[in-house]
């Protein structure tokens, strides 16, 4: 019972008498023994023996000390310069044979973003490399400056330094020559096409004889001098074609018109794009100057790259020998200071030894026989208080059995501190006699004060009973007997309660802190039902742990509780069924308002439709009278052409008809939807709200002096839900037009919409009608008020609104109104709603 747990029973005050013993017995001293002159105590043994080994282990500190830091400076000198050398070295190795692949790739480049690409990975590559050089410049100056060895590694980084600065501006300008050449290949390419178009012109035009014969030649040896590699040969085949295109003008001069000036124009056009700056052969030359120049380029470049690498390969070779070097020494120093620690270890292990059998002589096996005469002691043996002093003068072995039916001595023999406290425990002994008779007699007066106690107390271990009061017995209507003979204190506990008192009962014996009240359903002996209060703790109980509960009758108070918990459910089931009823009212409400759309929309799409059937009829008419003319032979052009026309008049009429139709339709399910569901998603705001007005201009189409202005941004973004923004603007609108505004007279209705910050929008709905009055403003928005009570007012227009306002949409809405002025209702709600 948690375990049948209960509060602490403090125990009761002892009377003056008692007291008065144990107090004169606390303030008793021992007597001790008189003094004798100590030559060579147990101190002095235990201080000389502790003080040679101390000085042995601040050797083998020392010794160990010395060598860590010899052994660290070693290690931070490999840590911090020789392996970081290493690494930076293999490194720079390593970006250098990057750099050998890339060279070719840029030299080979066939275009720009290619080109690029390659040139920016060469770059990063080079820098990289000034960076490890530099990285290495200050290794080597943190190092052994005036080892000869690393003078020689740091001439070959200044060499390294050096080519790289050159290797970075050759490398510069094969990119230039690279991107020179594929301009050039760019522009001759594109007046390769040129001609090509060009070729294609001069096949269209009349036979020309020689001319277009000559053109022909002159076109085709274009085309081949520009696939040659000889910069002299593709100079000679240019100055080639600019003599023949001037004969080609003296003919196509003496030609007669207009064939003479086609010819003069081709002329001029083949000139423009082979001889001409700019032109065929002119770019190819260019391109294979850059093309030369950038193959010297990149020989250069490997030459210096070669260089690099042969001084890379270099230092590295010198910086591992150097490394190979320090590691050898390091682990010759090791090896040399492992054997001395190994030497002082052995003669710190012998010296152990020594001091082992010296304390085991003098002093731990005289310990010994004390602990065996105590325990001894304990387990029942009574000996005389003067049977050790008796045994000061026997000699003999400490450790040597005594018979169980003898008096166990407590040794007391020699001259030193052990002898003084073995007359300690002696004394102490007597002590724990004297207090422990006092101990039962306030025992036996703590069992008289439990068992009168009114309130019932039992202690239990694992739910088996080890003690319980008379009056924990009569809450069960037992006896104490009965109680105690129980197999398991959970079976007089209802079913539902017993798992829980379980883990409560594990949980006390866990932390061993007192339980709160617990109130469970118990049974009596007669099988009647109880209801108890029970507290607990855990104690120690009969060499073992135990939870000591205190249990209280509560069967009288649970009653009352129950009967005041029933007339509050039954008021709670009545609220619901309250709130229910309205809820199902607003659903009929929101059902009513898409029922009026409904019927709008039907009617505002009867009239397209039936236009769209009228023309689709007279259309068919149409082709069955075309058809009759055709199948009777008798189809005249004039018949055609008048069927064209009446036919392109009907379909257009059917189109715009049904386009018509369709765009109601589609904006009617839209706003249906949303209004019928709660789903959530991103919409435009100014959209949203002209497919609205879209839907509900059915109900307001007779109104021609009605308008409705909408101010609100295209690009207003809203995140939420459009179905609750659909049944606010729908129930405000509709508000406006049966409550503010005669039909017979004009009337304005505004809708505007605004940012407040990048996260609030602030929507406002006004018109100019008749406004409210000031006694009825403060009441709008409370459910089932209405001003048309008896013209089909429901009252929960406004209370819809209100609820999706603060609910849905996590917003605020207010309300100005002034009688004959109109009334204007303003929204604040989020931009991006929150999750519901």
């Amino acid at each position: 019972m948690d375990g049948f747990s209960s509060t602490a029973l403090s125990s009761p005050p002892l009377p003056a008498s008692d007291a008065a013993v144990m107090d004169g017995t606390a303030r008793r001293k021992p007597q001790a023994p008189p003094g004798r002159p100590r030559r060579f105590g147990i101190a002095v043994r235990i201080t000389l023996g502790l003080s040679v080994m101390a000085l042995l282990v601040l050797l083998i500190g020392g010794v160990s000390m010395s060598s860590f830091r010899l052994f660290r400076a070693e290690v931070a000198a490999l840590s911090t310069n020789t392996l970081p050398e290493v690494i930076t070295s293999a490194e720079l190795h390593g970006s250098l044979q990057k750099l050998v692949a890339q060279l070719p790739q840029l030299a080979a480049a066939a275009s720009t973003p290619q080109r690029r690409s390659i040139y920016d990975g060469l770059v990063t590559e080079l820098d990289s490399m000034q960076l490890l050089v530099a990285r290495m410049r200050g290794l080597m100056k943190e190092g052994d400056p005036g080892a000869g060895e690393r003078d020689g590694n740091v001439r070959l980084l200044e060499q390294t330094r050096s080519t790289l600065l050159i290797l970075a501006a050759t490398v510069a300008d094969l990119n230039a020559e690279v991107t020179r050449q594929i301009e050039y290949g760019d522009r001759q390419a594109e007046a390769a096409r040129a001609l090509s178009r060009l070729a294609a012109a001069i096949e269209s035009m009349p036979d020309t004889g020689a001319w277009a014969a000559r053109i022909g030649a002159l076109m085709a040896r274009a085309a081949g001098a520009t696939q040659l590699d000889h910069l002299s040969r593709l100079k000679g085949e240019a100055r080639s074609a600019e003599r023949t295109l001037a004969e080609l003008a003296r003919l196509s001069g003496g030609a007669p018109d207009p064939t003479g000036q086609m010819m003069s124009t081709v002329q001029e056009e083949l000139f423009s794009l082979l001889v001409a700056p700019g032109g065929l052969f002119e770019s190819a030359i260019d391109r294979l100057q850059a093309r030369n120049r950038a193959q010297a380029l990149t020989g250069q470049a490997q030459v210096l790259v070669e260089t690099v690498e042969r001084s890379t390969r270099t230092l590295y070779d010198s910086i591992r020998d150097q490394s190979a070097e320090r590691t050898d020494a390091l682990a010759a120093l090791i090896a040399e200071r492992t054997r001395t620690v190994m030497v002082l270890a052995g003669t710190s292990l012998l010296l152990a030894v020594c001091v082992y059998f010296f304390f085991r002589r003098f002093l731990s096996t005289r310990l010994v026989a004390m602990n065996r005469a105590v325990l001894a002691r304990l387990s029942g043996s009574r000996q005389s208080p003067h049977c050790g002093i008796a045994a000061a003068g026997r000699p003999g072995r400490a450790d040597q059995p005594v018979p169980v039916d003898q008096p166990v001595p407590i040794p007391v023999d020699g001259d030193d501190e052990i002898t003084d406290i073995g007359a300690s425990i002696r004394y102490f002994i007597e002590e724990i006699d004297r207090r422990q008779q006092a101990l039962a007699d306030n025992e036996r007066r703590f069992r008289d004060l439990v068992e009168g106690s009114i309130q019932g107390i039992v202690i239990h271990r694992d739910f088996h009973v080890l003690y319980a009061n008379d009056s924990f017995a009569a809450m069960l209507g037992m006896t104490v007997a009965e109680v105690v003979a129980l197999p398991s204190l959970l079976s007089v506990v209802a079913v539902t309660e017993r798992q829980a008192l379980i883990e409560g009962y594990d949980r006390l014996l866990e932390n061993g802190q007192s339980t709160p009240r617990r109130r469970i359903r118990a049974c009596r002996s007669d099988g009647a039902g109880l209801w108890v209060e029970l507290t607990g703790r855990r104690v120690d109980w009969m060499d073992g742990p135990a939870i000591q509960a205190v249990v209280v009758d509560v069967t009288r108070e649970v009653e009352a509780e129950h009967a005041l918990r029933q007339s509050r459910d039954a008021a709670e089931r009545a609220l619901d069924e309250l709130k229910a009823t309205q809820a199902s009212l607003i659903q009929a409400e929101k059902m009513a308002s898409l029922g009026q759309l409904v019927a709008g929309v039907a009617h505002e799409v009867n009239t397209p439709i039936g236009i769209t059937i009228t023309g689709a009829s007279q259309l068919q008419a149409l082709i069955g009278e075309l058809s009759d003319r055709h199948t009777a032979n008798a189809l005249k052009k004039s018949d055609f052409q008048r069927f064209l026309s009446d036919g392109m008049e009907m379909a257009s009429l059917i189109l715009s008809n049904s386009t018509r139709a369709a765009n109601l339709v589609q904006s009617f399910k839209l706003v249906a939807v949303d209004q019928s569901s709660d789903e959530r998603r991103p919409f435009l705001l100014r959209d949203y709200i002209d497919e609205l007005l879209r839907s509900l201009h059915p109900t307001y189409k007779a109104r021609t002096a009605l308008t409705i202005d909408v101010a609100c941004p295209a690009d207003l973004e809203l995140d939420g839900y459009p179905g609750a923004l659909s049944q606010i603007l729908t129930n405000l609108i509709m508000n406006a037009l049966v409550h503010a505004l005669d039909p017979e007279q004009p009337g304005r209705i505004a809708i505007a919409a605004r940012l407040l910050g990048p996260d609030m929008v602030e929507l406002s709905v006004g018109d100019d009608g008749n406004g409210i009055a000031p006694d009825v403003l403060p009441k709008i928005f409370d459910p089932f008020f209405t001003t048309r009570r008896g013209a089909g007012g429901s009252g929960l227009g406004l209370h819809i609104v209100y609820n999706l306002v603060t609910g849905r949409l996590h917003g605020t809405i207010g309300v100005e109104s002034r009688p004959g002025e109109g009334t204007r209702f303003t929204l604040r709600f989020p931009r991006v709603t929150a999750g519901a």
